[in-house]
């Protein structure tokens, strides 16, 4: 419906111009702008979302149920509509909300819709009497609101005698939507067409002009009010120049206001009469513009007139437009009997040179500065505006000893001068001595303090020196508490803001502080100060490119050195920024490339060398940030300041020994209180980074003893807290790190790695939907963030959504590729006094708390031995701290917290290739197991068993296709196997032992067939599956097929377990897998089929691993009697090489087998399998892999010694009455055999990769395993649908015959 739209928007605007005009992105707001915004786009389930939140935050909000009632009516849903109506309607007072809706459901049926329809249209048709009357009609006695009211006014307005109501009922609606622009020119067009009116009309439509959105239509109707004025009257003049100030050529409107002043000098009207008394007289009661009227109304008749040129001077030095003063005074001195006006002339020279030695200090020309300053000073030695002027430069140059020395003298003389006592007040603090800074203030006596210029908020002054006090001692609270006393004294004043937004900051509140700032930005949007203060937040906050458009809003020639040196950061940061996203994306060459070219961007100063250095570790080089700072120590003096930035390049290095040491040197030193600042952020971050590492070496205790004390600093930064988060998650106890999760987002909704934050602590707890809501918020937040889509897809993949993962990873490489280069408050969960630790106690946990608890302590990292002062006497203290775990580096991507990383538990442990982005990496992992693909191949098994019976040659040339099903990492393959295979033919003795048994020649032994299945495989979940027929065509086909699961356990990667169910074709001769037929009788056997299960338990922690399983078959055949088959085995292997492009490994296994019966033979009722009664094996596998860029290669084998006994056998099971032709033949029986041996076996396997598609891999080996040699050799050619750019299989997987054993 046209009308709800309408009332949607004006809803909107009244939410814009009410809720977010005091610049406060609170919860509640942002929820507010989401619900219009979906409503807006017409999407009313997301805004239903939104307003449903809101009411769960604050019940009964009237936007929250104005939306919903809108949105119910919409729908349709009447009575849905008037219930959230009766819910606006009760509160009090009445929301004009209530009344849009109560509007809208009344205007909602169709017959009123057409009645409106029919006013819009007699008022587009000029007919305003009869569209006055229909919209009267239409709102049966009720006021209109919103839209509805706005075109009713305006045409009321046209209607005869319609102004007076259309008026006051414009001005309402006015003060209702102060932002609607459309509302203002409706206003201001009737009011210049009334004449009473018209010059009001007028000074409106001169404002609407500069609108951008209406300037042209107001620009227009204000020459037509000027025309419709007619020559103006002297009241009026004003109105004409200030259109010709804006359209100077328009000759018809000038002329107009000439005839008006013409008139008014011929008769009563407007005339200029100068007089300097009155102008004095003026300057005096510091009416400047009327003093610059008579003034210049003076010189206008007589140019030479000293007193009015004196007088103008005077003015102009009061204007701070002090060129223009020091001309008007030279004027006037230099104009006989002008003398008097010297002294004044001398004084605005000393003005002049303070006020360009101003300049030159904003400008960073501070020798040219302190140039000027000296020739003020030497003009006028009394003034200390001089003198105050120098300690100031001193102190902006960091001398602060002789700023303080400087601020002193003028107060010595000048007692409570202002500006000395702020700048002597501003450097005790910038010293450290807050404490001193604060004991000046409170000497002042009650009547000096009134006696203090107002510029001097001495109540601010000393809730600041409060506030920086309990900085200093760590007391956030009291710092906020101590800066909002100072703001409330003093609430324009950008510098105490940003102090508070600062402490917000560091409490965790980072959109709070935000809100601050921007709330004082919008009353003075072009105040250099308060844009400098939101760069500065900006630049706290790491937003680099905001910092950047916000300080371009400040004028170069308004700009401070410190904002032109901050222009210098900035773009250095950038520069670095984009360095670092190059080396994520794998470019790490061409990163340090980049950032080398930056080196001129830091001048020498220490604070970017600084930055440049981080960025070196960020992007994959710490030495060379390392170097770097060790040079700049060497030739600069060593400060607090310096050793800080040095220790925190050094702890983005993984440098943690050397960070301890600098922490404990400077415990308890004078610092600035810059470098104070500093080390307590420095401190915070180390805690929080060896808390997170022995997190990792599940040590909870002492991780949570050693995030203690920052949690206590910082109760409310997302850093601790989410490490906090993450050390329940690793405890098993997610909902508590869920409950953790929870404040950090509310306080900071828009902060998407919170989101990827509580995404991975819900994947953790399997709970899937609230991970995938989370993944989603991040999505939304940054859409086109790389970083941000590599781990969303790698949360997807978690939950088994490797399709979802997909798109994902080609959306962030995408986005890479098009980038890439040429060459809410959490309470403390620890007591103030004495920390609780919730880990104590748990499996597998200390049984007490360690000391690293102690706030006082810098305690030494986890990667260096443990002090005697922390662990207490030696490492068999059950209390120590854990002992090196070997250099790590910790990047700055690291410190967010909110991120944890968790990677493919499935997966073998790698490390990244430097020149592969991590979206890059994560893709190829997927499309290694989710490409579509095409394979044919050719393999070849033989054996030097017995002609014509045991021995086979099977030659198979297996086809597969296959293509990933469904969005996540299962895939569909279908399997067509080709087989033929050829015994050759039993010798005349062998005759008898074949089929019915006789001496007549059987012929060679030969069968063909093909094979086809369809496979299932989902490698996330651990799941395999196929089913389908052995070769058809074989004298038997039988179903075969499986399904098999592979996982590790919950909780413990490390273990896993597997479980099979299957039917498989027995392919130890022709006989067992094809089936044989006797020629001589037409007797046909054979066809066996093993049919059971399997189970194995493994362990593998990449350094050592081991298995065992066991297995229980039932084998079916044709004719062939049933057997049992069991089997039991187990081994151990370690890793003697574990890289991430080689392994080597040494193990011992063992194994044993057993069947019920003994069916190794080829009669008539014999499976024609291997099946010894006793069969065991002892060896010592060795395998060796190694990949290159294109070729992947293994080499396995195992020597040991086995023992197989068989048990005698019949010769025809189950069908005796065939003896006689066996005896008959010279075949009596079967005997028992036995044997001790050595066992061994050999594997190759290899594959080549060529271009991006083509894979062509091959494979052979020899075993012994049987009672018979088998060699086996084959190939084959792959094609990938996907272009696959990973690194080759580690390691190799051949593709072979789904019949291969």
């Amino acid at each position: 419906m046209r009308k709800q739209t309408l009332a949607l928007a004006v809803c909107a605007a009244m939410t814009c111009s009410a809720g977010f005009a005091a610049g406060t992105s609170t919860p509640q707001s942002l929820l507010i702008e989401q619900g219009y915004y979906w409503q807006g786009k017409e999407h009313p389930e997301r805004a239903a979302e939104a307003w449903t939140k809101l009411l769960n935050l604050v019940p009964e909000q009237p936007d929250a149920l104005y939306g919903l009632g809108l949105i119910d009516l919409q729908q349709k849903r009447l009575p849905g509509a008037q219930n959230y109506l009766a819910r606006l309607q009760a509160i009090k007072p009445l929301p004009r909300q209530a009344l849009q809706l109560e509007q809208d459901i009344a205007l909602a049926p169709d017959d009123k819709q057409q009645l409106l329809e029919k006013a819009r249209e007699l008022s587009d048709a000029g007919e305003r009497d009869k569209a006055v009357a229909a919209y009267r009609e239409l709102l049966d006695g009720r006021q209109p609101q919103g839209l509805i009211a706005r075109e009713y006014y305006n045409t009321l307005g046209f209607a005869t005698g319609g102004w007076p109501e259309a008026r006051v009922g414009l001005e309402r609606l006015r003060t209702e939507r102060p932002d609607d622009s459309i509302l203002d020119l409706f206003l201001a067009l009737h009011l210049a067409r009334n004449p009473d009116s018209r010059p009001e009309g007028i000074r409106a439509l001169a404002r609407l002009s500069h609108n951008p959105d209406i300037g042209g239509n107001a620009d227009e109707t204000w020459r037509f009010a000027l025309v419709w004025l007619g020559p103006p009257s002297r009241d009026q003049v004003s109105l004409f120049q200030q259109y010709l100030q804006a359209h100077p050529d328009d000759t018809e409107i000038r002329a107009l206001m000439d005839k008006g002043i013409a008139q008014g000098r011929t008769g009563n009207g407007w005339q200029r009469d100068p007089h300097v008394a009155r102008g004095l007289k003026a300057l005096d009661e510091g009416d400047l513009k009327t003093a610059e009227q008579e003034f210049q109304a003076r010189l206008k008749d007589k140019p030479s007139d000293f007193d009015a040129l004196g007088g103008m001077g005077i003015l102009r030095q009061q204007q701070k437009r002090l060129d223009e003063a020091e001309r008007y005074l030279v004027q006037a001195t230099q104009t006989p009997g002008g003398a008097q006006w010297s002294k004044a002339l001398e004084d605005v020279r000393y003005w002049v040179l303070l006020d360009k030695a101003n300049e030159a200090q904003r400008s960073g020309r501070q020798v040219q500065a302190r140039d000027l300053i000296g020739q003020a000073i030497a003009k006028n030695p009394q003034e200390p505006a001089g003198l105050t002027a120098l300690a100031g430069l001193q102190s902006q140059a960091g001398q602060y000893d002789a700023a303080e020395a400087g601020y002193r003298q003028v107060l010595a003389k000048n007692p409570n001068y202002p500006d000395a006592l702020s700048g002597l007040i501003g450097v005790l603090s910038r010293e450290g001595k807050s404490d001193e800074a604060l004991q000046l203030i409170d000497a002042l006596s009650p009547a000096e303090q009134t006696r203090l210029a107002p510029s001097i908020r001495i109540r601010s002054l000393r809730a600041i020196q409060v506030a920086k006090g309990a900085e200093r001692r760590g007391d956030l609270a009291g710092a906020q508490k101590a800066y909002k006393e100072a703001l409330a004294d003093d609430p324009k004043n950008p510098w105490t803001r940003f102090a508070l937004a600062r402490v917000y900051l560091r409490s965790g509140q980072a959109q709070v502080a935000r809100d601050l700032i921007d709330e004082l930005l919008k009353q003075q949007p072009d105040q250099p100060d308060a844009l400098y203060t939101s760069t500065l937040l900006s630049a706290e906050l790491g937003e680099w490119t905001k910092a950047q458009s916000t300080l371009s809003r400040i004028p170069a020639a308004k700009r401070s050195s410190d904002m032109n040196e901050m222009d210098r950061d900035i773009k250095l940061h950038i520069q670095t920024e984009i360095a670092v996203d190059v080396a994520r994306r794998g470019q790490r060459q061409e990163a340090w490339a980049l950032l080398s070219r930056c080196e001129p961007m830091t001048l020498g100063k220490p604070e970017r060398v600084a930055v440049l250095a981080s960025a070196f570790a960020d992007a994959g080089n710490p030495d060379q940030a390392v170097s770097m700072m060790r040079a700049l120590l060497e030739k600069s003096p060593s400060t607090p300041d310096l050793q800080l930035l040095y220790a925190g390049v050094l702890l983005k290095a993984g440098e943690d020994t050397e960070v301890s040491e600098i922490l404990r040197q400077l415990q308890g030193k004078p610092m600035s209180e810059t470098a104070s600042k500093r080390y307590d952020d420095l401190v915070f971050l180390y805690r929080v980074k060896q808390a997170d590492e022995l997190r990792e070496k599940d040590d909870l205790v002492a991780a949570f003893d050693m995030l203690s004390p920052a949690l206590k600093q910082r109760p409310n930064d997302s850093l601790a807290v989410a490490s906090l988060a993450r050390m329940y998650a690793a405890s098993g106890n997610t909902e508590k790190a869920q409950e953790l999760y929870a404040p950090l987002i509310k306080a900071d909704p828009s902060n998407a790695r919170l989101q990827l934050g509580l995404a991975d602590i819900a994947l953790q707890g399997r709970d899937f939907s609230l991970a995938e809501s989370s993944v989603k918020k991040a999505l939304e937040l940054e859409p086109a963030v790389p970083q941000t889509l590599t781990a969303s897809a790698r949360i997807y993949r978690g939950m088994g959504k490797t399709g979802e993962a997909g798109k994902l990873l080609r959306k962030a490489i995408e986005i890479e590729n098009s980038q890439r280069i040429e060459t809410a408050v959490v309470a403390a969960p620890v007591d103030p006094t004495a920390p609780a630790n919730p880990f104590v106690g748990l499996p597998g946990q200390r049984r007490k708390s360690t000391m690293l608890a102690s706030a006082s302590l810098i305690p030494p990292p986890v990667d260096a031995p443990a002090t005697g002062a922390v662990t207490g006497a030696g490492n068999s203290d059950p209390q120590a701290l854990p002992m090196p775990v070997g250099r790590k580096s910790y990047a700055a991507s690291s410190f967010d917290g909110n991120v944890m990383p968790s990677g493919d538990p499935y997966a073998r442990e790698t490390t990244p290739r430097a020149d592969v982005s991590p979206a890059q990496q994560a893709l190829n992992d997927i499309l290694q197991d989710r490409s579509g693909y095409a394979v044919q191949g050719l393999s070849v098994r033989n054996n030097n068993s017995e002609k014509g019976l045991g021995k086979l040659t099977d030659i198979e040339t297996p086809f597969e296709i296959g293509m990933p099903v469904g969005y996540n990492s299962a895939m569909m393959a279908l399997q067509i196997t080709p087989v033929s295979l050829y015994s050759g033919s039993p010798s005349n003795f062998a005759q008898a032992r074949f089929g019915a048994s006789g001496l007549d020649s059987v012929g060679s032994q030969k069968d063909s067939g093909v094979g086809i299945a369809v496979a299932y495989r989902d490698k996330d979940q651990g799941i395999k599956a196929d089913a389908g027929m052995s070769p058809i065509g074989f004298i038997y086909s039988t179903p075969v097929g499986g399904v098999s699961v592979s996982r590790p356990f919950e909780g413990s990667p490390d273990y896993s377990y597997g479980v099979s169910v299957s039917r498989r074709a027995v392919t130890d001769s022709q006989t067992s897998f094809a089936g044989s037929r006797d020629p001589r009788t037409g007797d046909k056997w054979g066809g066996v089929t093993a049919n059971g299960v399997r189970g194995e338990l493994s362990y593998d922690d990449q350094s050592f691993g081991a298995y065992g399983y066991t297995s229980a078959h039932k084998l079916l055949g044709n004719n062939v009697d049933s057997n049992n088959r069991f089997e039991l085995g187990s081994g151990v292997y370690w890793y003697l090489r574990n890289a991430p492009d080689s392994t080597l490994t040494l193990g011992v296994s063992g194994s044993a087998l057993t069947y019920t019966d003994n069916q190794d033979f080829y009669t008539y009722g014999h499976g024609g399998y291997f099946s010894p009664q006793k069969f065991f094996a002892l060896g010592v596998p060795v395998s060796w892999s190694q990949r290159t860029d294109r070729f992947t290669y293994r080499v396995k084998g195992s020597l040991g010694v086995q023992y197989i006994g068989q048990d005698s056998a019949d010769i025809f099971p189950g069908h005796s009455e065939l003896n006689a032709r066996a005896n008959a033949a010279g075949l009596n029986g079967y005997d028992s055999d036995s044997k001790t041996g050595i066992g061994y076996s050999f594997n190759a396997a290899g594959e080549y990769k060529f271009g991006s598609n083509f894979f062509l891999g091959g494979s052979v080996g020899v075993d012994n395993a049987s009672d018979y040699k088998q060699y086996v050799g084959a190939m084959y050619l792959r094609y990938t649908f996907e272009d696959m750019t990973g690194p080759m299989n580690l390691p190799v997987s051949p593709f072979g015959s789904p019949y291969t054993n």
